[in-house]
């Protein structure tokens, strides 16, 4: 009676270890799907983001001060050269200059943003948005972009997701 009942207990914890198997098994294969899904998704904005980049690397700006002008383009040709450090300097330089542009500071965002700096970037586009008011939809939905893939590089998901719903709204 013994042995039977032992018997039956070993049973039990097989079917138990199987069960736990399969659901460890089932789990795994969904976080492997949700984590490909996220970098699908990563990509996907790095795509969009890329689109509202023209001129090799550099956003759309017009610029009425020469000194910004100069900078802006010494920035453009530093950055297209791969010199981030000195392109960042030629960045800061004109935001000193002209503190209240908005395509600076997107800028200065997407470079904070390949850094993997995700909140100074995140601060640098939303300060690019409150800048750039409401007329200005092509730069605002590219700081969103930016702040969607700065909020997911921070694990803030659901700020991502918010992020994502603010751009939807300016295509």
């Amino acid at each position: 009676m013994i042995l039977r009942n032992a018997g039956r207990s070993i049973g039990r914890l097989a079917v138990t270890v199987a069960i736990a198997a399969v659901v460890t098994a089932a789990l795994g294969g969904c976080a492997t799907n949700a984590a490909k899904e996220r970098q699908t998704q990563s990509e996907l904005i790095a795509q969009k983001l890329e689109s509202y980049v023209v001129e090799e690397g550099t956003v759309r700006h017009d610029v009425t001060n020469p000194d910004v002008a100069r900078l802006w383009q010494e920035y453009s040709i530093m950055r297209r050269n791969g010199d981030m450090p000195a392109a960042k300097g030629k960045l800061q330089e004109a935001i000193e200059i002209s503190p209240r542009d908005p395509a600076l500071w997107s800028s200065a965002a997407e470079l904070e943003l390949e850094e993997n700096s995700h909140l100074r970037a995140e601060n640098f586009a939303a300060k690019s948005n409150f800048l750039t008011g409401a007329a200005n939809r092509p730069l605002r939905y590219r700081n969103w972009l930016i702040i969607e893939r700065a909020r997911e590089g921070r694990g803030d998901l659901l700020g991502a997701r918010e992020a994502q719903l603010e751009s939807a709204k300016l295509q």
